[in-house]
């Protein structure tokens, strides 16, 4: 009696497993309806936090190594007030990026999508001032760069570069662009003073997710001063708009 009761039991497991599917569960019902495009926006606050934002540097040989590389949330220096993520080194190659990154979802799978860049950064680098290879302030930009790939700093050629195209200083690539110089209005250079300045992408990057719906967001300064550069970031506003 209690051979025939299991075997009922296994029978009706195997039906019902057979009804949904078996290993086949994960397969979309026929029929479902496509991922919807739709426009996305993605904001980061530094002041909140730097919430999985990583720093890494790039463009340079052994021999011209930065040097005090920061990437940090620090509080920001006065009158401004709040926190932000503050990047800095000491550029010893006539051409450094300084840069942080992330990962976001949300996209539809391996569409394209066209990337306008927001920053806000805070900044005490005078405009109009000379400097060693060029301006402290006009001559270190502001960078954003989308990718489905993970944007990441490799040696070729006994030089660390950027694995993908996001331009050179003020030139811009096929995955990146610049966005405006880290210099303020203040044009006094002997007297330095804390501001806020917000730059914008004045074309957008066209971009493809990847297969499971993610972009890489990349945003940081390239330098052509050979000295320290620095800012604090207190914001980034990415908004992407699917290309139909």
């Amino acid at each position: 009696m209690t051979y025939l009761t299991n075997r009922a039991v296994a029978v009706s497991l195997l039906a019902m497993l057979t009804a949904c599917g078996g290993d086949n569960a994960a397969t979309p019902p026929q029929g479902a309806l496509p991922p919807v495009l739709k426009a996305v926006q993605i904001t980061a606050d530094f002041n909140q936090g730097i919430d999985g934002w990583k720093g890494d540097s790039s463009d340079y040989s052994d021999a011209d190594k930065p040097e005090n590389l920061v990437f940090e949330q620090r509080a920001l220096s006065a009158p401004l007030t709040g926190k932000g993520y503050y990047v800095a080194g000491v550029n010893r190659s006539d051409d450094l990026l300084l840069y942080v990154k992330k990962q976001f979802g949300g996209f539809v799978p391996s569409a394209s999508y066209k990337v306008s860049f927001t920053v806000k950064f805070a900044t005490d680098v005078v405009s109009g001032c000379f400097g060693v290879g060029g301006s402290p302030g006009e001559s270190v930009w502001v960078v954003g760069a989308a990718s489905d790939v993970e944007p990441k700093s490799v040696v070729t050629n006994g030089r660390n570069t950027l694995n993908i195209d996001r331009g050179n200083q003020a030139a811009g690539g096929k995955a990146g662009q610049p966005l405006g110089t880290i210099g303020n209005s203040v044009a006094d250079c002997g007297k330095p003073v804390f501001e806020s300045k917000t730059v914008k992408s004045k074309e957008p990057l066209t971009v493809k997710a990847d297969a499971a719906g993610k972009l890489w967001l990349l945003v940081g300064i390239d330098s052509g001063f050979e000295a320290a550069s620095k800012l604090t970031f207190q914001s980034v506003v990415v908004d992407a708009e699917p290309v139909k």
